[in-house]
């Protein structure tokens, strides 16, 4: 018998153990159920414990030489982690433009890059309304501003938007809010107070369509209170999605897997982790080798859809840029996805002001 060895290395303990437990989780129903060639009959996962210190991890994880590695959840473990070796990584938990080809040539981005959401906003404003002109982009200062920035800039003079952008320091976001310009899309990425507190003030203003980062959740959309129908913010995943893949189970079938062998419904975490594996298989599969050369080869010419949607890497910048983080929309008190239209679960409700009425009686329905 020969097995696949598979590191995983991530937090199992501090703040982000959960997120972390989840991922081992992911990974490890992937192991169980992964069809590899031969000479591999098996696979073999080890989890190490990226906290408190993810590079210390990473080299002891390297030094092992496992098969194959997979980076952890959160952003600056990541950075730590990969920085501190040459082998190939697998970026399943921190979704981000830092890890360009060009400064890490030898990571493997799963998702899309978190900062790419308002851009989707932006497109799918864009489907429903060719004379929105005008957009606004307000942004709680820090390392996510910039990346923001950036791409909703590149994707706004691609689809024919004005964008103002506005970045704000702790405890500024009311004076920025109301030095805010007229438009017809606001979009804000901030923490919860502060996305309130500018909310207070904005949403009285008559925006044709409005992004909050943090209206995702019940929890979060009750905070907007009456202004929570329209909203629009970055969804996650549909865990009962049976939309057809062509790497590994759906969406719906994964989830019975998962909450059968752990007992617990899967998170978005671990999900993308078990699509972190299902891409390294595929890459072994297509190279007919787990040599990082070969699998990173692979890894590059994949084009395949996944229970989180199409995977592709940019050819030049080495980002994911087959998946598009879902929106959803606030209509009469129920989050629904309404954006990328093939997964969209209702119709966009537009100007928001619609949405108190949209899609009356509708069911949710599955993805075809």
């Amino acid at each position: 018998m020969t097995a696949l060895t598979v590191a995983l290395v991530t937090p199992l303990t501090g703040p982000d153990a959960t997120q972390g437990l989840a991922s081992l989780r992911g990974l490890t129903l992937w192991a169980r159920d992964e069809y590899l060639p031969a000479p591999w009959t098996d696979i073999s996962v080890t989890a190490y414990d990226a906290y408190p210190d993810a590079a210390a991890a990473m080299r002891t994880a390297a030094a092992a030489r496992p098969a194959a590695i997979i980076g952890p959840y959160g952003r600056r473990a990541a950075l730590a982690a990969v920085s501190a070796t040459d082998r190939v990584v697998f970026n399943a938990g921190a979704p981000t433009t830092r890890f360009m080809r060009q400064a890490y040539p030898r990571v493997i981005n799963i998702a899309a890059p978190s900062s790419t959401w308002p851009r989707q906003v932006l497109a799918l404003v864009r489907s429903a309304d060719r004379t929105a002109r005008k957009a606004v982009l307000l942004l709680a200062a820090g390392d996510f501003a910039i990346e923001a920035t950036a791409s909703t800039k590149a994707a706004a003079r691609s689809l024919g938007f004005e964008i103002t952008t506005s970045t704000f320091g702790p405890g500024q976001a009311a004076i920025a809010a109301s030095r805010l310009p007229s438009a017809d899309v606001l979009i804000v990425q901030a923490d919860p107070d502060d996305e309130l507190t500018a909310a207070s003030a904005l949403l009285r203003r008559p925006w044709k369509a409005a992004a909050f980062s943090t209206a995702v959740s019940v929890q979060g959309s009750a905070t907007f209170g009456d202004s929570s129908d329209g909203l629009l913010a970055p969804g996650s995943w549909l865990p009962d999605s049976m939309a057809e893949t062509t790497t590994g189970p759906n969406a719906w079938a994964f989830t019975a897997d998962f909450s059968a062998l752990h007992g617990t419904p899967p998170t978005a975490t671990a999900a993308w982790t078990f699509v972190a594996g299902l891409i390294l298989g595929a890459s072994i599969r297509r190279s007919g080798s787990a040599d990082d050369t070969a699998v990173l080869a692979a890894a590059r010419g994949l084009d395949t859809m996944t229970l989180l949607g199409r995977f592709r890497l940019d050819e030049t910048t080495g980002l994911q840029v087959g998946h598009q983080i879902p929106i959803v929309q606030w209509q009469s008190g129920t989050s629904w996805t309404v954006w990328p239209r093939e997964g969209a679960r209702a119709r966009f409700a537009h100007p928001r002001w619609q949405a108190r009425t949209a899609n009356p009686g509708l069911t949710p329905r599955p993805y075809r």
